[in-house]
This record gives structure tokens, C-alpha cells and sequence, in this order.
């Protein structure tokens, strides 16, 4: 084949067969295609789209590119979710021990921050001793005896993936829905979960910044995960502003492992709690242990409330050597010490923000990566107050900073404070869940 022919046909719109595409992901995975090559072919897709069928194959042939994990031996049925990212988004770390409390196996295999996005592996790394790398047989079976596991994606996981994202990150081909379809399914699909929950964000802290650029996505998703026997759900769920009140590494880890505790549902952030419980319902539902919502919804409530998902978390994370002190109120965490409190500036209320920036926040006070190679404080963060919607009066706190340096604090300060909007008229608060596809 030649991949000039291939690239000139994808610039003028003809569909590509699944032989070309899987001949240019192995050749370009194999070094026979330069970087330079590949990059036109990426930004002709950019421009031109794919089909249904393409997009499929697309994802296919990066799956095909390295392993595929066995998970029929884990003794129950298999489930996984995927968030599109956010901030504040620390609910894969109640989402694993919970489903599996409700009789499910959740194989995960997470990534690090991206750009304004926190990683679960980074929350992670917070837990004293915690492993984020291991074999894929030790992961599947720590998997089969707690439930859930979660790991960082190894080089043998959809290895095509890795290599054609770096690419896409420097030739802005990043916001490609066939292309970001292709590769969230490569890595889900070869994972080996049978059901597969999309957590899709929208709104000013999301890649998505719109319902109608995320229903494209979502339909997207469904398509491929059904055309490789998947069973798929995906929920809409709003990214206007943070999740939770935790933003940060330790602390949201922090946050997430309080809500698990029998007590904690009742304490934690009520849009946390909401999120979690509905995306783990889904997933009971989908995988057919309910045969409705508010039947699969009983069952998490049940799990979440008798200590039962609790009792995972420890278990599950004991087995990844993380080192966690229920006795504590800190569980044996690190969190840095309070440098800032940001007060609201007059009475008023939340009107709005740039959730982005929020996130970004976490970068002045050394949180989050402004380059690939930057180390985290996984210490600092911030518990960020307000919601759309909140009435505040002058002098009333809006966030706590917790950052070693007062002066990065401020900074950070200063950056939320700027991105924050105010009304003198009463505001709506916002919905939380979007929409719904399955």
C-alpha cells in the first residue's frame, strides 16, 4: 500500500477500507511511516471525519496493536467506567469499591493529569506505598479476589494509542471525536470489561464544552463499544464547576475515601455522592444484576450504606500495598498546611465560572503539571466552597488553600477569584446530570 495514496484519498473524503487503516496503524506503529506522514493522515481525518465503519476499524486495529486482558476467570461480571476528565473528578475512587460490593468486577486502568484534568493515578500516588504498576495476572487477580483493581496503562496495552496521541497533542488533532473515540475504546476494549459506563463531561471544565458536541462523541462511543459486543451506557453530567469540594491529589483521595465510610454518604458533597451513585447504578444495570434503575440504585445504596463498600476500599487498596489508617480522620494522608482563605468580595451570589481555571489553579501552587516531565506536590490543593447558585456575603470564605508556599497560594487565589462571576439577582444552581444514553 502506499500511504501517500492513503492520505490523498482521506483529504478528499472517500472512505478508507479496514485494510488501509489497520496497514497504516501498523506501519506507523512499526516505524515505516514517519511522523511527518502520519501527521497528514491525522489531520485529514481532522478535517474529513470518519464513518461509523472507519472509526470502528480504527479502534480496532490500535486494540489489535498490543494485549488484550482475559477477564472471563474474575468470577463475576465484568465492568468498567471512563470519564472524559474534569475537575474535582475523584469518583473512580469510590465508583471501583463500590460496584464491586455490588457484586461486580472493575478492571481499571487509569491515567495522569491532562492539562487542567487531575489523574487518578496521581490521586493515588497519595496513598503511602500504593502500586500503580504491576503484571496483568497480578492485576486480574487482585481484581477476581477484592473486586476491583487500578492500575497505570502499561506499554502493552494499545500501544498505537500511545504513540498516535503524542502525535496528536502536538498537531492539534487532539478534539477529533473519531480520533478520541478510537482512542478511549482501544484502551477500554482491551481491558476486557463486558460493560463499559461513560462518565462524558460538558461545560467550561470539560474537553466538551457543549451537550451537542458531547452527544456526538457519546454516539460515537456507543457505536464502537456495541460493534465489539459491549454492553454501553454513558451519562452526561455537568463540568460548569468542580465536583465535590476537594481539588487537588491528596485531598480528593481524601474526600472520596471519607464518602465510602457507612457514615459518609449522608456527609459527603451531595453532587459527588449523586454522580457516583448513578454511574455505579448504570453500571449494575447494564451488566443485568437489576432490572432497572431505581432497583439497581436500592442495590448501591445497600452496598454503600451496610459499610460493605468501605470494607473493599480498605481491602482493595491494602492489596496494592497502599498503607491507609481508618482510625485517623487524615487516614494517614499528607495534606499541606492551610496558607489561604479567598472571601467573597461583596454579598451576592455565584453566577458562574471558568471551571478550567480552577483546575489551572493547581498549577501555581505546584499541583499540576505545566509540562509532561513537571513533578506533582501531591500535598496542595484547595476546598473550593461555592456552587453556582450560592448566596455569599461579603467576608464569607470561598476557598481554603492548602499549600506549603503562602505566596503560590495567593496566586492561585487571585486565579479563581478573577474566573468567578457574581449576581445581585438570585441564580439558578445548575443540573448536575445532563442527559442519558443507552
Amino acid at each position: 500500500m502506499n500511504i501517500l495514496e492513503i492520505i490523498e484519498a482521506k483529504k478528499r473524503g472517500s472512505e478508507l477500507s479496514p485494510e488501509q487503516i489497520g496497514w497504516v496503524v501498523r506501519s506507523f506503529t512499526d516505524d515505516a511511516i514517519p511522523e511527518y506522514q502520519m501527521a497528514a493522515f491525522l489531520m485529514a481525518i481532522w478535517f474529513q471525519g470518519m464513518t461509523e465503519s472507519e472509526t470502528s476499524e480504527l479502534t480496532g486495529a490500535m486494540l489489535r496493536s498490543g494485549e488484550h486482558l482475559d477477564t472471563s476467570g474474575l468470577g463475576g461480571p465484568s465492568a468498567d467506567k471512563h470519564s472524559t476528565g474534569g475537575v474535582g473528578d475523584k469518583v473512580s475512587l469510590l465508583l471501583a469499591p463500590l460496584a464491586a460490593a455490588c457484586g461486580l468486577r472493575v478492571p481499571m486502568l487509569s491515567g495522569r493529569g491532562l492539562g487542567h484534568t487531575g489523574g487518578t493515578l496521581d490521586k493515588l500516588e497519595a496513598i503511602p506505598g500504593y502500586r500503580i504498576h504491576m503484571d496483568n495476572a497480578e492485576f486480574l487477580a487482585i481484581t477476581a479476589r477484592q473486586g476491583c483493581a487500578i492500575i497505570g496503562q502499561s506499554d502493552s496495552i494499545a500501544p498505537a494509542d500511545g504513540r498516535i496521541y503524542a502525535l496528536r497533542d502536538v498537531t492539534a488533532t487532539v478534539d477529533c471525536v473519531p480520533l478520541i473515540t478510537a482512542s478511549i475504546m482501544s484502551k477500554k476494549l482491551a481491558a476486557g470489561p463486558a460493560t463499559i459506563v461513560i462518565d462524558l463531561k460538558c461545560g467550561s471544565g470539560a474537553f466538551m464544552r457543549n451537550l451537542d458536541q458531547a452527544r456526538s462523541l457519546a454516539s460515537a462511543l456507543m457505536a464502537v463499544g456495541q460493534a465489539y459486543g459491549r454492553r454501553m451506557a454513558v451519562l452526561f453530567s455537568d463540568m460548569d464547576q468542580p465536583l465535590g469540594v476537594a481539588v487537588g491529589h491528596a485531598n480528593e483521595t481524601l474526600e472520596a475515601l471519607r464518602a465510602l465510610r457507612p457514615d459518609g454518604r449522608l456527609q459527603a458533597p451531595a453532587d459527588l455522592v449523586t454522580l457516583t451513585e448513578e454511574l455505579v447504578a448504570e453500571m449494575v444495570r447494564v451488566a443485568g444484576l437489576a432490572s432497572t434503575g431505581e432497583e439497581a440504585l436500592a442495590v448501591v445504596r445497600q452496598a454503600w450504606e451496610s459499610g460493605a463498600a468501605w470494607e473493599r476500599a480498605l481491602a482493595w487498596v491494602a492489596a496494592q500495598a497502599g498503607r491507609l489508617d481508618p482510625d485517623r480522620d487524615d487516614l494517614g494522608l499528607e495534606i499541606a498546611p492551610l496558607a489561604y482563605e479567598l472571601t467573597a468580595p461583596a454579598d451576592g451570589w455565584v453566577a458562574g465560572m471558568d471551571c478550567r481555571e480552577v483546575g489551572l489553579a493547581l498549577a501555581d501552587m505546584g499541583a499540576a503539571r505545566k509540562r509532561v516531565e513537571d513533578p506533582l506536590d501531591l500535598t496542595s490543593g484547595m476546598d473550593f466552597l461555592v456552587s453556582i447558585g450560592d448566596k455569599v456575603a461579603k467576608g464569607d470564605v470561598l476557598a481554603r488553600i492548602f499549600c506549603p508556599r503562602r505566596d503560590q497560594a495567593e496566586t492561585a487565589a487571585q486565579r479563581i477569584l478573577r474566573t468567578l462571576e457574581f449576581s445581585e439577582a438570585a441564580v439558578p444552581a445548575r443540573e448536575l446530570i445532563l442527559d442519558r444514553m443507552f
